[in-house]
């Protein structure tokens, strides 16, 4: 009985060891590392409008790059503007400020683009230059 219960103790010590080796952070190697250059390169005002494009889901339709091909762009009629799109394609043209009067007002003749006024002069600034920012890179 003694023995049986030192082996058990014994195996619970040596499972737990393992467990422990094998938890907790670990360096990454290196060729799984994402690039931070690009990242790097992107003004503290970009990146937050990036950040702000993102969380009100603004990529759910014109995608992660702008290129109009976000998840939902499929099923939508209007196709959601390609940020990449020639100057003449845009409702309110690729500029700071045509993008501010989409961001406020909205497309009339598209109603899943809405205004999102809602979030404020300083974030729609962000996103404006952002949304800039992909048109133009």
């Amino acid at each position: 009985m003694k023995t049986r219960a030192i082996l058990i103790s014994l195996f619970v010590s040596i499972l737990s060891l393992i467990f422990l080796l094998n938890c907790g952070d670990k360096e990454k190697p290196k060729e799984e590392a994402a690039p931070v250059a690009s990242a790097a390169t992107l003004s503290p005002e970009i990146e937050e409008g990036k950040k702000l494009f993102l969380e009100n889901g603004c990529n759910a339709c014109h995608g992660d790059t702008g290129a109009g091909d976000g998840a939902a762009a499929a099923s939508l009629n209007p196709k959601p503007r390609n940020y990449k799109a020639p100057a003449s394609d845009w409702k309110n043209g690729p500029t700071e400020a045509g993008v501010l009067k989409t961001l406020n007002n909205g497309i009339p003749s598209n109603p899943v683009m809405t205004s999102y006024k809602f979030l404020g002069d300083e974030k729609l600034k962000k996103i404006a230059k952002y949304v800039v920012y992909l048109n133009q890179n």
